[in-house]
């Protein structure tokens, strides 16, 4: 029912509180680090260790055909989600990773073009159909990005997802969808996720 923006870490959790000590929390960033990674820090040692890069989540929604950055890609997100994750459950709440672009892609909505008008006024269009009495034409793309965070975490609380990921290292919630929804990767997709422009310090808050 709240579509509105949140800024610094405090005013996040101030809006966690206003739904209380059973809501469910979806945060769209990484809220683990990768296996063998003390931090994200490019001159820490730790950096330098094979395979800590990405975590088993990335690598599984490759393979399902839903391209992601990895988490040493977006570190400056990673950090905060880091560091909202901890702040969440020293409060009490369990928050959920989420990817909003994996929910579409799954469900089979739009997914393209949220930077532009028409492309956003599609998405909103597509998630008019799974939630009902939305009705933001003019929604910014993080409000939309949140609209899905929150279905996605509707649909766990429905039982209708599965995780991927490892326990040890880290879950990001999905919907539970039949094998083949999203195909996989090809190596181009992989390149262009690689490449996307990073997440800066001063964009809204997740």
């Amino acid at each position: 029912e709240l579509l509105t923006s949140a800024g610094d870490d405090d005013e996040i959790l101030a809006v966690v509180a206003l739904a209380g000590r059973n809501a469910t929390v979806a945060i769209n960033a990484p809220l683990t680090r990768p296996l063998g990674r003390c931090c994200l820090d490019d001159d820490c040692l730790c950096r330098h260790d094979p395979g800590t890069r990405s975590r088993q989540i990335e690598r599984d929604l490759l393979r399902m055909g839903v391209p992601i950055l990895a988490t040493a890609l977006i570190k400056v997100l990673a950090r905060r989600g880091y560091t909202i994750g901890a702040a969440l459950r020293h409060e009490g709440w369990e928050p959920l990773e989420v990817y909003p672009f994996a929910t579409l892609r799954l469900l089979g909505l739009p997914t393209q073009g949220k930077r532009t008008r028409p492309g956003r006024l599609r998405i909103h269009h597509a998630l008019q159909s799974i939630v009902p009495g939305l009705d933001h034409p003019d929604a910014s793309e993080h409000q939309l990005d949140a609209v899905v965070c929150a279905h996605t975490a509707h649909l766990w609380l429905q039982g209708r997802t599965r995780t991927v990921g490892t326990d040890d290292e880290g879950l990001m919630v999905i919907p539970d969808v039949p094998a083949g929804a999203a195909s996989p990767a090809r190596p181009e997709i992989r390149r262009a996720a690689e490449v996307r422009k990073p997440y800066r310090a001063n964009e809204p808050a997740p």
